[in-house]
């Protein structure tokens, strides 16, 4: 009999010793623990698991969230920081756990993040050097829960080092998790450029490769511009401008590692969000096309949007819809449309106060194209449904 431990059982000893150990440290060094967290039940109006709706191909972004995630989720992290002669370093430690159903069995348990940092050598003082596992610099829009900008992996590097008007960061990552297959990336990101009036320009750069037999390379460029009181207004305004081909992804990651430069892909996302009195809110408009490495293309499209309106300082009003498209080639065009209308219980009034106790009913409609986009085989067949249920979110 096999009486090795399990990959879960290996993991949270793992953290656990690690927690075990940032906790022992004197009390004058305060450990920093935050964190995110999503549940709750839900059902749907048929006889079926609980239902949530996707289009399962095109361009990823286009899933609105509210009322629409069937998972359980939440990473927690820890984060040490020390100072010794001048240096001030930080070890972080992240693990995250991931179900994709209403209730966990405790196998998803995972290690989001793991490294270590430090500031104020006196080579680059302004400069702040990392090694290990790290997410970086990540850029999303919350309401479809997608980093369109996601630096993330094993590497090294460092960021924040001034160099004219912006900041320069510059990373090495490797992946060998299939160790037929393993790959070398090089993030660049210049960031902070001034660009016009309570306007940032933010740049990131990605080559890839796949260090194999077969393996191909690629390269990526993203422009971010982040607007501060848009027109005057308290509205603020995020664009993406991205551009990939070959083995990198558009979100400055690692892509298909095998393909070669008749791969490319490209994607334009707004977003505005904004709060006044008691209505907040944020939008996305996206659009984009991806060619794979057989040389078929997709376009794809979204819009949608989620309101808050605070009834009182602890009582919201939440609205959201999201229609999104997609086509591939020689194909019909996929739709759906979904929408959501929540009552939520909260600490504060604003949008993007948390955490947010809800009760929901979301509804969908899609095409036969879309195919079954609940994934529940109850529903096969169907081009609309309903949904209920109670969410807690939570950051802190």
């Amino acid at each position: 009999m096999n009486t090795s431990p399990s990959r879960a059982a290996r993991l949270t000893s793992l953290a656990t010793a690690a927690i075990t150990l940032l906790l022992t440290v004197p009390a004058a060094q305060a450990v920093d623990w935050t964190g995110y967290f999503r549940t709750g039940p839900g059902l749907t109006s048929a006889d079926a698991s609980r239902a949530c709706y996707s289009l399962g191909g095109g361009s990823k972004g286009m899933t609105y969230r509210l009322g629409n995630e069937c998972d359980f989720y939440g990473e927690f992290q820890l984060s040490q920081g020390f100072k010794v002669d001048g240096i001030e370093t930080r070890v972080t430690l992240m693990t995250n756990h991931y179900t994709g159903a209403t209730d966990t069995d405790g196998r998803g348990l995972g290690i989001e993040q793991m490294f270590a940092e430090a500031k104020g050598f006196d080579v680059a003082p302004e400069a702040t050097f990392w090694i290990g596992k790290e997410r970086g610099r990540r850029g999303d829009v919350h309401i479809v829960d997608t980093f369109f900008v996601e630096m993330a992996g094993v590497g090294a590097g460092f960021k924040g080092q001034p160099a004219g008007p912006g900041k320069l960061g510059v990373a090495f990552y490797k992946t060998d998790g299939d160790a037929n297959r393993p790959g070398n990336r090089l993030n660049v990101e210049y960031l902070g450029l001034p660009a016009g009036a309570d306007g940032k320009l933010n740049v990131f750069f990605t080559a890839t490769r796949g260090d194999f037999a077969g393996g191909k390379s690629g390269t990526g460029l993203t422009l971010r511009h982040d607007q501060d009181k848009l027109f005057g207004t308290g509205l603020s305004n995020t664009l993406f401008v991205q551009f990939a081909q070959g083995s990198t992804a558009l979100n400055a990651n690692f892509g298909d590692l095998t393909a070669g430069s008749r791969a490319k892909s490209w994607r334009v996302v707004q977003s505005l969000t904004g709060q006044s009195g008691a209505i907040g809110g944020q939008s996305m408009l996206l659009l984009a096309s991806e060619t794979n490495a057989a040389g078929v293309q997709t376009d794809s499209a979204s819009v949608g949007g989620r309101i808050s309106f605070a009834m009182t300082k602890h009582f919201k009003l939440i609205g959201d819809i999201g229609y999104s498209q997609f086509k591939t080639e020689n194909a019909p065009t996929a739709k759906l449309l979904k929408t959501t209308i929540a009552a939520a219980l909260s600490t504060g009034p604003g949008f993007w106060t948390r955490p947010e106790f809800r009760l929901y009913v979301t509804t969908a409609k899609w095409n036969s194209a879309a195919g079954n986009p609940t994934g529940q085989a109850a529903l096969a067949g169907k081009t609309s449904n309903t949904s209920a249920g109670a969410q807690v979110e939570w950051w802190f």
